[in-house]
């Protein structure tokens, strides 16, 4: 005899419908990351643009090395956040891309089962009561 599966505190969130939710939310939730990093990412080009651009007129205009070269610096860290943010960007992407297929693999599995329990009027047994032990 079957063994039934426990549900979690969050019962019916963890059902077909709740998953699905749940793979579009992250999936959407990395798409507003990625979207934010690549400006974060854009502003900084900017930063980077504008630090050096002052380094040259600093040099330019005889001030002292020491602030050139601290600029410089700054130009160079706006850089680093730059590649940072390719990274996160790539990661990102990747995680949407993974909720993406994950959603997809979801419904290719459990989508028939949902659509012929959800059509039946007979009331269905919970999630687990099929589960062998």
């Amino acid at each position: 005899m079957g063994q039934i599966a426990p549900v979690g505190d969050d019962g019916d969130a963890n059902g077909y419908m709740g998953l699905a939710t749940k793979f579009t939310a992250l999936q959407t939730t990395a798409a507003h990351l990625l979207e934010h990093a690549e400006l974060i990412a854009q502003r900084m080009r900017a930063n980077a643009a504008t630090a050096v651009r002052v380094a040259e007129l600093s040099a330019a205009a005889e001030v002292d090395p020491a602030h050139v070269a601290a600029v410089t610096d700054v130009a160079g860290a706006f850089g680093r956040v730059v590649g940072g943010c390719k990274n996160l960007m790539g990661a990102v992407d990747g995680v949407h891309q993974a909720a993406g297929n994950l959603k997809a693999e979801h419904r290719a599995e459990y989508g028939a089962i949902h659509d012929a329990a959800t059509a039946s009027k007979a009331r269905q047994a919970r999630p687990g009561f099929y589960q062998l032990p």
